[in-house]
């Protein structure tokens, strides 16, 4: 069931953002735009990958031959060494997000004392 729900379930492509081209959109604003992007991207590999170790972890449970079980052993290192990089560059975009909202705040604070 969760295969087939899976199958058909792609990487969206997002309109870009309505003021994005817009001559009085700021380079904050863009990065900010794309640092959102990223993280949707990053979200939807890690539950892709969140699954796909799920399901490794079931087989390893119902597996009875040793050399098929070393195999899916070593897949499911492999599996969760990406799902905790990808868990590192959530963190990082996170943070960005928060470097970017706080000049954004910060050069909205300039504007209102000028």
């Amino acid at each position: 069931m969760i295969k087939k729900l899976n199958k058909h379930k792609g990487f969206r492509n997002r309109p870009m953002w309505i003021y994005y081209h817009d001559k009085d959109t700021n380079d904050l604003g863009r990065v900010s735009y794309q640092a959102w992007e990223i993280y949707f991207i990053l979200k939807d590999l890690h539950e892709r990958m969140w699954l796909h170790s799920l399901r490794l972890k079931h087989s390893l449970l119902y597996e009875r031959t040793k050399k098929l079980k070393a195999e899916l052993k070593l897949q499911q290192r492999i599996v969760d060494e990406h799902l905790n990089q990808i868990r590192l560059l959530l963190k990082d975009n996170e943070k960005l997000k928060d470097e970017i909202f706080e000049k954004i705040i910060a050069e909205d604070e300039l504007k209102i004392v000028k």
